[in-house]
């Protein structure tokens, strides 16, 4: 299944053409070089995830990250694994494609999800301009993530809080919050009448081309318009394995060739004070895949097969439309209110899943051809409004920032195809469709006394939900309940400056998670298997309690960051074997029930140098640990932490800004057995050795409008696997271990041009 090979030889032609490009009048993209140095005392970068208002990010009283498009692109990420590759304590699962028809789905979700500080999935809140990205949904053979929703080259800027953030946006912030702000024409054009870019990449770890155009201009008199456009074309990611040929030893990545497009068009009136923005989104993307480790004989009862497999193919597609309609005021700081924000959008999102499995029957067991297709829909009308208003009061500076969102979503999915299982009827769901209301109010304020010194961030939010399933014909015989809560989620952080370089920090903040449709009202029946799986109406949201404290040194050339946290999620919702001995007259039954509490505790720690003599150095570093709490108080080591990692850097950037380079190494430590858990059924899981790997990045402005960037990553073609990509593999199964390695020596080019 390998694509034309022509795509080297395109990505050439494309930079080539790029090149020799001529150089148009004055760059209408101001020059971004100084924000894409490390953060010291001078970084003028403003975020507002941590707080509801603009705070310099060397003075917010928690722990975030923030890329830059000028960072992303010089990173020469494509994907967000690319986008966390240098960021500790944050990860994207990507394990390799060896999924089933029916049974099996790993890898099926390609980049599944952020997991932040060891928790992740619907646990972490994503949200793009604002608006809040669909779930994420697994189910049997089944898997689909949320890592395609936002393509990383239609992005301007990226913040990542670690900790809960429902005191401020509500469920899903329960670990953290990963927020992604695209493009408006101003920052294409500044003050020009009509500018843009355009960029090609191609990347040799999966075959990538990638070609981004975008464009914005000045329509006449406030108003303006942008549209942004990016195509790209890729393959099977590569990996280490040495075994090729079919059936589950097969190491070797199967064959995959995929596509995705993103639009992004936006269109803007704005006199200074107000600003009214139409923004249309559209998301893409394909990925085939002949499943080779699939193939051969199957074994059900015994030892002798009972048909064998001849072929699995798949098609693997998911879609987001997005429209949004919002108004800005901004103020002066001395107005009653000085900005307010309204939004009102609607997205639809769908994962569409497809199998095709041929087989040849063996024995007298039947086995005909066999087609699986499973979707995953979320439609969604919804509406954000907040405000801010500065005011002095009893000597003490106040900044309040309150508002509020509401969202009304459809969700449904799908399980179809031919020759069902025993006791199955084609077509039907693992949940009825359900319309699922979320919302809340929040009240924030930054307090600023002392002259300054001491600023303290509170925060509550007031939080509900319904769940109202419909009475689905395709669930013939179930009775579906609904289900309403509401929460109050505080969140108090503080700042204290010693000098004016050093800081000390704290955060304290409270998070929850609704619990989803198909928790709720989760029902499969297979009483011949000896199982079936039942609703749980009585379900509670998850909830976390976290600690943070640290301190921070910012100088003019050099900066430092060291915090510990500790956080306490309870209620954590997992599906459990509730009742019965596995047969067919005393079936067990599967529910999903609040059984686990988790505590995980940790440290980090980052450091940045920039030399008014071009040097620029960094270093960060994670380390955490966490345990699952049984009802009866047994500890159990929890899988989605990841080992200590840390990543270092040594560069240098022009002073001009027109070239330069980065020597990254990273290291990921080998996972302590005492912080291992049993595998599923017993035994050890596999614990990949610890590895090192070299990096190295460089650019080149060519002209004010030309600018080429090259890397070359895994340097030393080190054979490397991450923990988080092969967590759940036992050791018996080790030796297929080969599969979840990443990438060997590789490269990746870009050139763009800007007009």
């Amino acid at each position: 299944m390998k694509r034309q090979t022509a795509t080297t030889s395109l990505a050439a032609l494309a930079v080539a053409l790029l090149a020799a490009a001529p150089a148009s009048a004055d760059t209408a993209i101001e020059d971004t070089a100084e924000e894409a140095a490390p953060q010291v005392k001078d970084d003028p970068t403003i975020v507002v995830t941590a707080t509801r208002t603009p705070v310099k990010i060397q003075e917010v009283p928690a722990t975030v990250t923030v890329f830059t498009d000028e960072e992303i692109a010089d990173q020469l990420a494509t994907d967000i694994k690319d986008l966390v590759r240098f960021e500790p304590g944050v990860t994207v699962r990507r394990a390799p494609a060896r999924f089933g028809a029916a049974f099996g789905s790993t890898g099926r979700a390609r980049n599944e999800d952020f997991v932040i500080r060891g928790i992740g999935g619907n646990r972490v809140l994503i949200q793009v301009d604002g608006i809040r990205s669909p779930q994420g949904f697994a189910f049997g053979a089944q898997d689909a993530g949320r890592g395609g929703f936002a393509d990383v080259s239609l992005v301007k800027s990226v913040e990542i809080l670690r900790g809960p953030a429902s005191a401020l946006y509500g469920s899903d912030g329960l670990a953290g919050a990963v927020s992604f702000t695209t493009s408006d024409p101003v920052d294409l054009i500044g003050a020009d009448d009509f500018g843009g870019f355009v960029s090609s990449q191609y990347s040799s770890e999966d075959e990538e081309f990638a070609l981004t155009a975008t464009m914005a201009g000045k329509i006449g008199g406030n108003l303006s318009a942008m549209i942004a456009y990016t195509s790209r074309d890729f393959e099977e990611l590569e990996n280490q394995g040495e075994i090729g040929g079919v059936g589950e030893t097969r190491t070797e990545p199967n064959p995959q060739i995929g596509r995705s497009d993103a639009v992004l068009g936006k269109l803007v009136w704005d006199n200074g004070t107000h600003r009214v923005r139409l923004t249309g989104e559209y998301l893409d993307a394909e990925v085939r895949t002949e499943v080779l480790t699939a193939l051969g004989p199957t074994f059900l009862f015994g030892p002798a097969p009972v048909w064998t497999v001849d072929a699995l193919n798949a098609r693997d597609t998911n879609e987001r439309v997005r429209a949004s309609l919002d108004w800005t005021y901004d103020g002066d700081a001395d107005d009653a209110i000085e900005y307010a924000f309204l939004s009102a959008y609607w997205q639809d999102a769908e994962d569409r899943q497809f199998a095709f499995e041929e087989r040849t029957q063996l024995g007298f067991i039947p086995a005909p051809d066999r087609e699986r297709l499973n979707t995953f829909e979320n439609r969604v009308y919804g509406a954000v409004g907040e405000a801010r208003s500065s005011f002095t009061l009893g000597g003490m500076r106040h900044q309040v920032a309150f508002g509020g969102d509401v969202s009304f979503t459809r969700q449904e999915g799908v399980r179809d195809g031919t020759f069902p299982g025993r006791g199955e009827t084609f077509p039907t769901r693992a949940f009825p469709v359900t319309d699922f209301t979320l919302g809340g109010l929040f009240l924030s304020d930054e307090i600023t006394f002392a002259d300054g010194a001491v600023k303290l961030f509170p925060a509550l939010r007031f939080d509900f939900y319904d769940l109202d399933p419909t009475d689905d014909p395709l669930l013939v015989g179930f009775q579906p309940e609904g289900q309403s809560d509401s929460r109050l989620s505080p969140k108090l952080g503080v700042t204290v400056n010693l000098t004016d370089e050093f800081l000390l920090f704290g955060n304290y903040a409270q998070g929850f998670l609704a619990p989803t449709p198909s928790q709720v009202n989760n029902f499969f029946q297979f009483p011949a298997g000896g199982y079936i799986s039942a609703p749980n109406p009585d379900l509670r949201p998850e909830t976390s309690e976290s600690f943070e404290a640290g301190a921070r040194y910012t100088a003019d050339v050099f900066s430092v960051q060291v915090v510990g946290f500790k956080g306490d999620y309870d209620d954590f919702i997992s599906q459990q074997v509730i009742s019965g001995s596995f047969t067919p007259q005393d079936p067990a039954v599967f529910q999903f029930v609040n059984f686990d509490s988790v505590e995980i505790e940790g440290l980090e720690a980052r450091a940045d140098l920039k030399l008014d003599n071009g040097i620029t150095g960094r270093f960060a570093m994670a380390y955490a640990k966490g345990d699952v709490i049984a009802p009866d108080g047994t500890r159990t080591p929890l899988d989605t932490i990841d080992p200590y990692n840390l990543v270092a850097g040594l560069g240098y950037r022009d002073p001009a800004g027109r070239f330069g380079g980065e020597l990254i190494v990273t290291h990921n430590a080998r996972k302590d057995a005492e912080d291992t858990p049993p595998a599923p059924g017993g035994g050890e899981l596999f614990r990949p050795e610890a590895f090192t790997i070299v990096d190295l990045t460089a650019f080149v402005e060519v002209t004010d409008a030309i600018k080429l960037r090259a890397g070359i990553f895994n340097l030393t073609d080190e054979r490397y696997i991450y923990w988080s990509d092969v967590r759940g593999l036992s050791v018996a199964d080790s030796g297929i271990a080969g599969a979840f390695t990443r990438p060997g020596r590789n490269f990746s080019l870009s050139a763009s041009f800007q007009f």
